[in-house]
């Protein structure tokens, strides 16, 4: 299936992109499209490292090749590996923040052990509980970013979803909202590694 512009006219599109490109069947019954080979290579890659391969490629026709035609099947692919990217990187996260207020409730189950200490010694104390408290504070910011981002990227893939089922000819898809997406994507995900 292939998905159109809807940010282009109908007259400015190009009709010949409407039809499915395979490629012929050749003598052993098998068809190879750029599509299935790029899979191929993408499938012993790291999440992160093929996300980028397959985002890049997407985002580059959709910005250039406003007129033509894509496969919603490198939409969909794009937007299920950025779903999975997300998920990776929340579980670090939620794990990460488990740790934290793990190591705050035995800091602070440790500081009635400090009630005659001297002063110095109890703010030292209650800074170390902040400083775990403030980083848990900023991780739960990152979880709810993503959280977002993974609701926007479901909305988008249902929207593609919509315009296939209820188009009469050819479905449309604003390019320029999930190349704006995608660009998103790419750049909280290097965010995210920093």
């Amino acid at each position: 299936m292939r998905l159109c512009n809807a940010d282009v006219d109908e007259a400015e599109r190009n009709p010949s992109q409407f039809e499915d490109f395979d490629e012929p069947e050749d003598d052993e019954g098998s068809s190879k499209s750029f599509f299935d080979l790029r899979q191929r290579t993408l499938s012993g890659m790291d999440l992160m490292p093929a996300f980028r391969v397959v985002v890049l490629g997407l985002a580059r026709k959709l910005k250039n090749n406003t007129k033509d035609s894509i496969l919603y099947s490198e939409v969909e692919d794009a937007l299920g590996r950025y779903f999975r990217v997300l998920d990776s990187d929340m579980q670090r996260f939620a794990n990460l923040h488990e740790i934290l207020r793990d190591a705050a409730d035995k800091a602070g189950a440790a500081g009635t052990s400090l009630v005659g200490s001297p002063p110095a010694v109890l703010a030292i104390h209650n800074a170390g509980i902040g400083l775990l408290h403030e980083g848990m504070r900023e991780i739960a910011v990152v979880l709810l970013a993503c959280g977002e981002m993974q609701r926007q990227c479901l909305d988008l893939k249902l929207d593609a979803q919509r315009s296939i089922a209820s188009a009469s000819s050819a479905p449309h898809i604003s390019y320029s909202k999930y190349a704006d997406f995608l660009d998103e994507a790419m750049a909280l995900c290097d965010q995210l590694r920093r």
